[in-house]
């Protein structure tokens, strides 16, 4: 799978899915976390 056809594949999902707004809805379990949960989601 060469990335130009990933990157269409993760705009179509995140268009069709609205993926950015349910990653910055997602909570944090932890009290002291240096990073935010959308950032982490989103490397993932």
């Amino acid at each position: 799978m060469n990335k130009s056809y990933l990157k269409q594949m993760l705009t179509y999902f995140s268009k069709v899915y609205h993926l950015g707004e349910k990653i910055n809805t997602l909570n944090k379990k932890r009290v002291k976390s240096p990073f935010e949960i959308s950032t982490i989601t989103f490397v993932v």
